[in-house]
């Protein structure tokens, strides 16, 4: 058992690092080209059309969907064995992607949207303990990071944070906590995704880069809650590479 769990976590680190590659790539190019300059409405459409895209791509995996038929008529596959072995895989693996990119559309909007909620509550509590006073200097525990390259972009002394309430007065963005340039971030992505959708693909590992609320990721804890056969089956999930 040893052996076999030394074995395979070469294999599953690499998918690890694949995936987070793969979701890093995904998440830096919607950040430069889904409403870079509103972070709310980026946060909205990110979550509307995640959901959307899960729907329907989990919809066509149901016996209940009837189009197939349909697409096969506009699209019919190769007579050639071979091509269309590899036409069904490329459609499974289309629906795949598809299922993945909603997993992180949906999480980017719910990541976006806590993110501006609990800066609003924040504003909102500094306004409400002074009152038609401008807080110019927050409190440590919740100044963001990233301030230190918002406010050396503006040339304003950290001290300050004025900085802070011109964000979040005013309009917010989307890649104001990078500290790299978004041209670098985005075609970095682009590099990082492709790889990494590559990389995964090789290995036979594609669906790992699946997280809920995606079906297939969202199993039970039998390993907290089971007992006997039941929990020995899932303890085996965590040697054994499906």
């Amino acid at each position: 058992m040893t052996t076999m769990t030394s074995s395979s976590l070469p294999i599953q680190v690499a998918t690890g690092i694949l995936c987070a590659s793969w979701w890093r790539g995904s998440w830096y190019i919607l950040d430069h080209t889904l409403f870079p300059d509103d972070t709310v409405k980026s946060g909205v459409v990110s979550l509307a059309a995640g959901s959307s895209l899960l729907a329907m791509k989990q919809y066509i995996l149901s016996p209940s969907y009837n189009g197939t038929k349909t697409l096969m008529r506009w699209l019919p596959p190769p007579k050639n064995v071979s091509l269309r072995a590899s036409y069904i895989q490329t459609n499974r693996f289309i629906v795949l992607y598809g299922i993945a990119s909603a997993c992180v559309l949906i999480w980017r909007g719910t990541w976006l949207l806590w993110d501006e909620g609990a800066h609003a509550v924040a504003d909102a509590y500094r306004h409400f303990l002074h009152p038609g006073v401008p807080a110019l200097v927050p409190e440590p525990a919740v100044i963001p990071l990233q301030l230190n390259q918002f406010n050396k972009q503006r040339e304003l002394p950290i001290a300050t944070m004025s900085g802070h309430y011109e964000h979040h007065n005013g309009e917010s963005t989307v890649t104001d906590h990078k500290d790299i340039d978004g041209n670098v971030l985005f075609y970095s992505g682009i590099a990082s995704h492709v790889l990494a959708t590559l990389g995964l693909l090789f290995m036979g590992r594609f669906a790992s880069v699946m997280a809920p609320p995606a079906n297939i990721t969202m199993t039970r804890d039998t390993f907290i809650h089971g007992k006997g056969k039941t929990f020995a089956q899932a303890a085996k999930a965590f040697i054994h590479m499906r």
